[in-house]
């Protein structure tokens, strides 16, 4: 997954359980490479005893790798967390309060952290730090975020979903999203990566407007896109005036149609075929993206 959040690899690779991953793995560089392998061998082992889907089940992943799974109603201080305990066995809680999207997502995530050769010693110091994390953490939890993507939406089933839409457009996305129980903007930032045949993008968008100047009321929050999409979108950057964005940010629809629009960025025009989707609201959230758009050749 191409993700443009501010987030580059040398921040990652300064984070010590990313230094001690790559140190496991002298043969590859690249921690996002790695880390999607690393998740890709636990779903190929986990199907080897079993585990199938879609919907792909987190607990039964979990329980395949010895790990328990604890559904909390009190604060654990994030939506969820990985816990050793004394007998060096390990245990996920989450948070019951929260979707059952946001609950898979979380199980994955925690999960995720067990890919790393360190992740006994580095626990204990990650959940005492404080709730804002610096970039080198930051980047280690989009590593995570990454392989519980590869997990939650595994790729060889992924492939052939895409194979049977009968056009790129959120209508499908959202019927994925139902059929793996992803969010959809997991669902969404999944499929994007793996189109082929065309360049692709999701762009996310907040309301909050922060350190972003413009217009707004909306502005970019991240981004991601597959290999043939070469154009980059700026962070901060706004939607043109009349966007379709702006009538899923109003509520005046859920899910635009697809129509043409031209954007400018960095002072130059480009028009794609634009898609937009309002995505849900959680009141405990409020920097979660609003609305995502669906950018595809004009």
């Amino acid at each position: 997954m191409s993700i443009s959040a501010g987030q580059p690899g040398a921040v990652q690779t300064r984070h010590l359980s990313v230094q001690a991953l790559l140190a496991a793995h002298p043969e590859e560089s690249d921690a996002k490479v790695l880390i999607r392998r690393l998740a890709r061998e636990k779903v190929a082992y986990a199907k080897c005893q079993g585990w199938t889907g879609p919907a792909f089940c987190p607990k039964i992943l979990c329980g395949i790798f010895g790990i328990r799974c604890r559904e909390v109603m009190h604060d654990i201080g994030s939506e969820g967390r990985i816990l050793p305990l004394q007998d060096r066995t390990l245990l996920i809680e989450f948070r019951s309060d929260r979707i059952p999207e946001r609950k898979r997502f979380t199980i994955f995530h925690e999960f995720a952290h067990t890919l790393f050769p360190d992740f006994y010693e580095f626990l204990p110091h990650h959940y005492g730090q404080s709730k804002a994390p610096k970039d080198p953490e930051r980047g280690f939890e989009n590593l995570c975020d990454i392989a519980a993507s590869e997990m939650l939406l595994p790729l060889e089933n992924v492939q052939e979903d895409l194979v049977q839409c009968k056009t790129l457009c959120f209508e499908e996305f959202a019927k994925l999203s139902r059929r793996y129980v992803a969010s959809i903007d997991a669902t969404a930032m999944r499929l994007t990566e793996l189109v082929d045949g065309l360049p692709c993008s999701t762009v996310f968008l907040t309301d909050q407007k922060g350190n972003n100047s413009g217009r707004g009321p909306l502005w970019v929050k991240y981004f991601c896109r597959n290999s043939l999409f070469k154009a980059f979108i700026p962070i901060g950057a706004s939607p043109p005036p009349g966007s379709v964005a702006y009538d899923c940010y109003g509520g005046t629809q859920n899910i635009s149609a697809l129509v043409r629009e031209t954007w400018c960025l960095n002072g130059s025009a480009r028009s794609w075929s634009v898609q937009a989707i309002k995505l849900p609201e959680f009141p405990e959230s409020p920097d979660y993206a609003k609305v995502a758009v669906l950018l595809l050749p004009s």
